[in-house]
């Protein structure tokens, strides 16, 4: 666990909200509900001394929403872990605690770190050495723009393909917002093939607390960036995607094409924001127009490969 929190700390010294102070130390307030306690609390304990970072811990399950506000207020950062989608009693506006809090929460982004569903996989999500990834991330992001063209196999006789022309984001820990390191993303609007897809899911519609991570069950036609077709051999699935899709005409583009980069994330069906790091392939659907809702597909296997060069094939090969 040590190793994690010193990876994770490694994170929040390069997150925007840090970097932009210029005196040493912080306070930092760190919230969990009950079933995160004991891993918010290992946090804390193991985090390196040399940072100076001093810590304030509420429990949001019980703590007086007042005095968490006033604490938001006054911290350089707050770090809030809390399940959300696997709570038994889910809800599309989080647990009972998060409504008085969001607009402060809001008020407070750009200091704010959430981390839902992590619990006991912290560990596993933060295991990497950021250095490594942001290292494995340079190699892939000089191979594409070396590149004219991407292709995806899915193992199964399908294929996507795409061209590379495009400007990459790379996601290492460093100066984001979105501190969780391991993905490099573009958008391949040409983005054209069939494909089987088995894996899990990550949105607001939470598909991966309904199916978990699936077999090799749902077979997509895209063209030009776009889903124009889908099938399963699950019909609740496929009726669910399909109604996903028709809600609004956003929720059909491809809006990303990403790599996730993080070795050592494995997919649990937890709708959590690590699983997108699980190394291969994963696309984004929707959430670039009003009223759409993006929806990661984190695919289990496959093969990327650049021109004719093979990227990823269960492991990296840059």
């Amino acid at each position: 666990m040590e190793k994690s929190v010193e990876n994770f700390f490694s994170c929040v010294r390069g997150h925007p909200a840090m970097l932009q102070r210029n005196a040493p130390g912080a306070n930092i307030l760190v919230g969990s509900d009950k079933s995160q306690k004991n891993t918010a609390q290992s946090i804390i304990r193991h985090c390196p001394e040399k940072l100076e970072y001093s810590f304030t811990y509420v429990e949001l399950d019980t703590e007086n929403h007042e005095q968490v506000i006033r604490e938001i207020d006054r911290c350089d950062m707050f770090i809030f872990m809390y399940d959300s989608s696997i709570r038994s009693d889910i809800n599309p506006h989080g647990p009972s605690f998060i409504p008085p809090l969001k607009p402060k929460m809001a008020e407070h982004w750009k200091k704010s770190v959430l981390l839902r569903e992590y619990g006991e996989f912290f560990k596993e999500a933060f295991s990497e050495s950021i250095d490594d990834i942001a290292a494995r991330n340079e190699r892939i992001i000089a191979a594409a723009q070396r590149a004219r063209r991407v292709q995806f196999h899915d193992g199964f006789g399908g294929s996507l393909h795409g061209t590379l022309d495009q400007t990459w984001k790379s996601l290492d820990g460093r100066n984001h917002y979105d501190l969780m390191p391991g993905e490099v993303a573009t958008r391949v609007p040409d983005l054209t093939g069939n494909v089987t897809f088995g894996g899990t899911f990550l949105s607001t519609v939470p598909f991966a607390i309904k199916y978990g991570v699936i077999d090799p069950i749902l077979h997509l036609g895209i063209e030009r960036g776009q889903v124009v077709s889908v099938e399963s051999a699950n019909r609740q699935l496929e009726d669910d995607i399909k109604l996903y899709l028709d809600k609004c005409a956003g929720n059909r583009i491809v809006e990303e094409f990403g790599i996730g980069t993080n070795l050592n994330v494995r997919l649990h069906g937890r709708n959590a924001s690590f699983e997108e790091r699980h190394a291969g392939l994963h696309l984004g659907l929707g959430g670039g127009e009003r009223g759409s809702h993006h929806l990661d597909l984190v695919f289990s296997s496959g093969t990327i490969r650049f021109d004719d060069t093979v990227i990823f094939d269960g492991a990296f090969r840059v």
